[in-house]
C-alpha cells in the first residue's frame, strides 16, 4: 500500500502540492479543524504532516505552504503578525483564520505556531498535538545545522554588511514572514536563547492544552499512539521520515544557486562586482 497523498508529490523534504495563487480573503472554512499540531519546526513536522494526509486529515497547514504552495498568503500572514505582535491592523480571529485556514483540517509548524492561543480560541474541540524530539540538545543541534543558517538573511539587518546582503541578495517570496518570524520569536538569537525557548514554548503548549484531547509526540514512535489519538486504523506500510538535515541542507544549497541566477540576470555591469562580493559574504554566513 502506498501514502495516499491526493495531488501532492512526495519529496526528500516533505509533501509538495501544486503552486496555486488562491487569494484566502476571500475564502471560508470548508472543512472542520480537527487538529492543532503545535510543535516548534525541526520535531518532525513535516514527516507529521505528510502522515496525517495520509490517514485522510487534508489539508495541513505548514511552512511549506507559504513558500511552496500558495504564495498569495504571504500578505495575510503579513497582517496577522503584525497586528498579534506590533499592535498594527485588527487582531486575527475565528472570521479571519477560517479564511486563511478554511481549507485546512490541521495546522503545523511556522507561522501557525506563532498564533497557539488564538487558534486554541478559534477552534476549541480540535485535537492538540505536541511534536517533540528525543531530548533538547538534539533539537537545538538540528536547528543549528538548518534555520539557524538562515538567519544572516533573514533576521532583522542589524550590521551595515547584513544590510548590504539583504538588499542584494534576491529575496524570495516569503521575506516578509520569514523576517518576521526570525525577527519576532527566539530563532533570531537562536544560540543563546534556544534551548530555553524549547523548555518553554514545549510547557507553554502543555498548559494551553490542559482540559482537552491531547497529545505529546515524538514521529520515532511511528503510526501507533498518532493513530490512536486520531481514532482511525494503523496503515500497513512504514510511517513517512521527510525533511532531515541533509535534505534541509540540499534543498537550501539548490535555493541559493538559483539567487545567484537571479542576482546575476538583473545585476548589471555596474553593479555586478559588489553583488558577487555580497553573495560571496552571505553564501559564507549562510553555510553549514
Amino acid at each position: 500500500m502506498a501514502l495516499q497523498l491526493g495531488d501532492a508529490k512526495l519529496t526528500t523534504v516533505g509533501l509538495v502540492k501544486p503552486t496555486t495563487n488562491i487569494d484566502r480573503r476571500n475564502s471560508e472554512r470548508v472543512v472542520p479543524m480537527k487538529v492543532l499540531c503545535l510543535g516548534l519546526g525541526r520535531t518532525g513536522t513535516a514527516s507529521l504532516r505528510t502522515a496525517l494526509m495520509h490517514l485522510g486529515i487534508s489539508d495541513v497547514y505548514h511552512m511549506v505552504t507559504v513558500v511552496d504552495e500558495n504564495p498569495s498568503d504571504v500578505s495575510m500572514w503579513v497582517e496577522a503578525i503584525d497586528a498579534k505582535y506590533k499592535g498594527v491592523g485588527k487582531p486575527y480571529g475565528k472570521e479571519e483564520f477560517d479564511k486563511l485556514l478554511g481549507h485546512c483540517m490541521a495546522v503545523s509548524d511556522f507561522p501557525c505556531i506563532m498564533f497557539n492561543d488564538d487558534l486554541v480560541a478559534a477552534y476549541p474541540d480540535a485535537k492538540i498535538l505536541l511534536t517533540v524530539r528525543d531530548d533538547v540538545e538534539s533539537w537545538y543541534k538540528s536547528i543549528m545545522n538548518t534555520l539557524w543558517t538562515g538567519s544572516f538573511m533573514f533576521s532583522p539587518p542589524t550590521t551595515i554588511l547584513q544590510t548590504i546582503v539583504q538588499s542584494v541578495v534576491p529575496r524570495p517570496h516569503p521575506w516578509p514572514v520569514l523576517q518576521r518570524v526570525y525577527g519576532l520569536t527566539p530563532l533570531g538569537n537562536f544560540p543563546a536563547e534556544g534551548r530555553d525557548w524549547y523548555k518553554s514554548y514545549n510547557e507553554s503548549v502543555r498548559k494551553l492544552a490542559e482540559g482537552k484531547q491531547f497529545l505529546e509526540y515524538n514521529v520515532k514512535e511511528g503510526w501507533g499512539p498518532l493513530c490512536k489519538f486520531l481514532e482511525v486504523e494503523e496503515p500497513d506500510i512504514p510511517f513517512p521520515r521527510v525533511n532531515d538535515t541533509k535534505a534541509w541542507q540540499e534543498y537550501v544549497e539548490s535555493t541559493k544557486m538559483k539567487s545567484l541566477l537571479e542576482l546575476l540576470g538583473k545585476a548589471g555591469k555596474v553593479i555586478i562586482p559588489l553583488a558577487m562580493g555580497s553573495f560571496a559574504l552571505w553564501y559564507m554566513r549562510t553555510s553549514p
